[in-house]
């Protein structure tokens, strides 16, 4: 029986992976009509089949939904707080897609092609198979490990029903995949497809999964959640060595274009052309965009479209970075009864961690040729005075708010607002990955081009030095986060300094935003105890009119953050199970 290839797209598929869009091997027919026997006979249809498998890879990129609002990063829009709670907020049962990489497994040894071409699409479908289990495994612990495509004939559905393998088995199987990917594939491959070092820097991600789920986490259910203690310091020696493999090809370094530190940082996520990216997804406009300048650019040079301030930035987040002599960054802003005051606000930020700038927009930065305004009230006499309209006037004659007569306005046009006005709550925007040429005419629906970085030199250090200080090693994991730090341009730290906690802090200041705070704080299980009813906080900015300065007041949000325990593992979809009577659901579901 002929299998026909479902939804897997031609020519715009065919132009992610093939450098020229004018390629006369784009003239097929549709890959949706074709059976395996005609795919297999065509490089251009088995290079269009490849591309379906990327375009299906479940990267946590622009389009997939940040996880920012579910730690202490970042809330949504006018909202500080998100519980997490029930298992169902970041659900992805790949087996579909499992399924089109054996598929392709099984069929590329008899297919028309070279065998120097056959071996690197074989690594690549390792890769991404394992990348798939790997979004899985890490949601739901041990999962079905299906090697071999499944057909049913009518009557072998028993056949097909299959028990879930424990967590070790599948991170063991994944390991397995990426080192046969390494083996098979080239060192350097074309953009946006994977080369030998993808495979052991997603090796490095992974195995450091697996270490923390052997000591942080618990066996249940008979090894189908968790991973025997004894065995996290194999796992932490797997990443340390995959990591050490990436560092010693000299392949990569980390982005060091720019002499201004903030710059480079902000520069490294922009370049099409950036030194430290290992694994990139591409846009291209207008063929293949996203939406994220449009979602989350300050409300006062919003698009045509509106939409923005989709991610509010914490203080929480803001106060990790520290300043660049290495002390904590807590700002300096006093008390209510007694403030510090700031003719130029932004002087609050003196001397921080430049990845701070190159991250968050602070209060009054200058954007977009644009100062971002987000007041939130003014002090006259030693009285407060708020709004949620920035249309609110305030009369300096008579100290009172007047929309008639008044002068001033009383909050900020991207300051604070009243529910639904689509303002930050935070006092705070996000600048990573925000494009500054983008023209603000392009701010809208899919304008967005720019690429996501998915795996970057920068966190295979990281992975080296999470490894390296689990097992002890000081002075090797201190010398990988100090080659982050020098280039950060923050001071460098000594034996002494260097713990688990500072390892790990290092981890989530340099990749804040880029959706790794959610896995790391569950993969510590740490999330329960961070996010217990825990309320987030605000900076609120306010001028003062007697001073004719700025001051500042900390604001705890009403709402709260909570991560239930049971989320640590999510819920299996109810249909799944149905359709599949040997699973188990995972507790507490």
């Amino acid at each position: 029986m002929k299998t026909k290839l479902l939804h897997i797209l031609s020519a715009l598929l065919f132009g992610t992976l093939m450098n020229s869009c004018n390629d006369k091997r784009l003239d097929i027919k549709p890959l949706d009509i074709l059976s395996n026997e005609q795919v297999f006979q065509s490089e251009a249809a088995i290079t269009a089949y490849m591309a379906s498998l990327y375009t299906a890879m479940p990267m946590e990129d622009f389009n997939f939904g940040g996880f920012a609002s579910n730690t202490d990063e970042a809330g949504i829009g006018m909202t500080l707080a998100n519980s997490v709670r029930g298992g169902t907020s970041t659900q992805w049962w790949g087996y579909g897609n499992v399924r089109n990489v054996n598929n392709l497994l099984e069929n590329l040894p008899a297919a028309k092609i070279g065998e120097t071409l056959k071996k690197t699409l074989t690594g690549e479908a390792k890769f991404i198979r394992a990348y798939y289990y790997l979004a899985m495994v890490k949601r739901y612990g041990g999962i079905p490990i299906i090697k071999e495509v499944q057909n049913y004939t009518g009557d072998n559905i028993s056949e097909l029903q299959v028990s879930r393998n424990t967590e070790k088995e599948v991170y063991d199987f994944i390991a397995g995949d990426l080192d046969e990917a390494a083996s098979l594939l080239p060192e350097t491959n074309a953009k946006g497809r994977v080369g030998k070092y993808a495979a052991l820097a997603l090796k490095s991600r992974a195995m450091l999964y697996a270490a923390s789920s052997a000591k942080y986490g618990h066996v249940l259910l008979n090894g189908v959640l968790g991973i025997p203690a004894a065995d996290a310091p194999k796992y932490w020696q797997v990443s340390m060595d995959a990591a050490r493999a990436v560092i010693a090809s000299n392949k990569y370094v980390l982005y060091d274009k720019v002499p201004n530190k903030q710059t480079n940082f902000e520069q490294l996520f922009l370049d099409r052309d950036n030194p430290e990216s290992i694994l990139s997804r591409f846009f291209s406009y207008p063929d293949k965009t996203h939406n994220y300048d449009r979602n989350v650019i300050p409300f006062g040079i919003r698009g045509p479209d509106g939409y923005g301030s989709g991610t509010g930035p914490t203080l929480e987040l803001v106060e990790q970075y520290e300043y660049t002599d290495g002390s904590p960054g807590i700002i300096k802003i006093g008390t209510p009864e007694n403030p510090v005051y700031y003719t130029n606000p932004t002087d609050l930020f003196k001397d921080f961690d430049p990845r701070m700038r190159a991250t968050v927009i602070v209060p009054f930065d200058e954007w977009k040729g644009s100062v971002i305004d987000v007041q939130a009230g003014i002090y006259d006499q030693g009285k407060k005075w708020e709004s949620g309209d920035y249309t609110a006037l305030y009369n300096l004659a008579t100290h009172k708010p007047d929309n008639a007569n008044g002068t001033l306005h009383i909050v900020g046009l991207s300051g604070f607002g009243t529910v639904g006005s689509e303002k930050s709550a935070s006092g705070f925007y996000v600048k990573k990955y925000m494009d500054p040429s983008l023209e603000r005419s392009r701010v809208r629906t899919l304008g967005s081009s720019q690429p996501w970085v998915e795996l970057r030199y920068a966190e295979v250090l990281l992975n080296y030095a999470e490894a390296a200080m689990e097992l002890g090693n000081v002075a090797e994991a201190r010398d990988k986060v100090n080659l982050i730090r020098a280039r950060a341009g923050i001071v460098t730290l000594k034996d002494a300094d260097v713990t688990i906690e500072k390892v790990r802090h290092e981890r989530l200041v340099e990749l804040a935003f880029e959706n790794h705070r959610w896995w790391d704080y569950r993969r510590w299980r740490l999330s329960d105890k961070l996010f217990n009813n825990t309320k987030p906080t605000a900076l609120k900015p306010y001028y003062d009119v007697d001073k004719k300065a700025y001051r500042f007041e900390r604001s705890v949000s009403i709402s709260y953050k909570t991560f239930g325990v049971e989320v640590y593992y999510e819920r299996i979809d109810p249909a799944e199970l149905a359709k599949n009577p040997k699973l188990v659901q995972n507790p507490n579901y």
